[in-house]
């Protein structure tokens, strides 16, 4: 199990950090996780309780097991899921959709992003270059939301980062399940990328 020792060594490592921007960003990430993290255990906790209530076991009596009040016991099995503005799908300069993009009929928002896709570690991914149109609305805060984050350009010309789906995000890096059809596609999009890129 993780403890606070952990957290406490990753903001020790984060206060050596030399340059500014770099500390931001990484502090920034720390935070995003620790954020899902805390989201993770809420979901656990209602998940618990709702499933150890039954007709034998009711509220009072699994506040008594968790050493916690009837009242809060209730208040945790009923909370309201959370919800968290994020970025649920995207399009390319082509017209393409990835990710969900008819998850939300309503309530949802496209802009661009902020600055050409550069995926620093991979210069053959086959959306590099292009200025992607971001769709984004509320959605549920659970393990389907990514810690990572895509920055979109405001109507005011001002940057803003929004947490992705795994979708998005699988959608932006390539499919982690290897010999899957998805990742096959994917594989033959960033060679036909290379090519075009080194000209062979």
């Amino acid at each position: 199990m993780t403890d606070s020792r952990h957290v406490d060594d990753a903001i020790a490592e984060l206060r050596g950090i030399g340059d500014p921007y770099r500390r931001l960003r990484q502090a920034d990430q720390l935070d995003a996780a620790l954020a899902a993290a805390r989201t993770v255990v809420a979901q656990i906790r209602q998940d618990t309780i709702r499933s150890l209530r039954g007709p034998v076991a009711g509220y009072g009596m699994i506040a008594q097991r968790l050493g916690l009040t009837k009242s809060r016991v209730q208040q945790i099995a009923n909370a309201p899921a959370r919800q968290i503005i994020a970025a649920y799908a995207f399009r390319d300069q082509r017209g393409r959709w990835y990710g969900q993009p008819r998850m939300l009929q309503g309530g949802h928002r496209d802009a661009p992003t902020f600055i050409a896709f550069d995926p620093p570690t991979d210069k053959y991914n086959p959306l590099g270059g292009q200025v992607l149109t971001v769709r984004y609305g509320p959605v549920a805060y659970d393990e389907q939301v990514s810690v990572y984050t895509v920055q979109i350009r405001q109507d005011d010309g001002s940057p803003l980062n929004l947490r992705m789906t795994r979708r998005v995000q699988d959608a932006l890096f390539g499919p982690p399940g290897l010999g899957t059809p998805e990742r096959e596609q994917w594989d033959q999009a960033r060679e036909q990328r290379r090519r075009e890129l080194d000209g062979s």
